[in-house]
């Protein structure tokens, strides 16, 4: 009998771990800024994305530097991102962004989760 009640005490802390920690994952991705964008450069740790940039217009825009893309207004961000395997040049993307941006120029923050738009 006693081994039974260790194994309840086991599972419900368990349990209620898992389920803190999806809440508080979700909470994350709730309060985060989401940003549309394809990704121009992926080096040093980090990716360049230009936001409101679809991926027909990456062509136009793919060779230009950010000094270029800056007299034209687009907004460019640069972001960490755990998964930068993932990613590559070119990509459509919707990026979940923690916190904020800085307010530099380019901007940078951190990502969080990137979801591939449908062709």
């Amino acid at each position: 009998m006693n081994y039974f009640q260790g194994f309840h005490t086991q599972f419900v802390f368990i349990s209620f771990f898992i389920l803190m920690v999806g809440c508080t994952q979700e909470k994350a991705l709730e309060s985060s800024l989401v940003i549309d964008a394809v990704i121009l450069e992926v080096k040093d740790g980090r990716m360049l994305v230009a936001e409101d940039v679809t991926s027909s217009e990456y062509a136009e825009i793919s060779n230009k530097t950010i000094q270029e893309l800056d007299e034209e207004r687009i907004s460019l961000i640069y972001l960490s991102y755990d998964k930068l395997a993932d990613v590559k040049v070119g990509d459509e993307v919707r990026i979940w962004i923690d916190g904020g941006l800085d307010h530099s120029y380019p901007a940078q923050g951190l990502a969080i989760k990137v979801e591939w738009k449908e062709e």
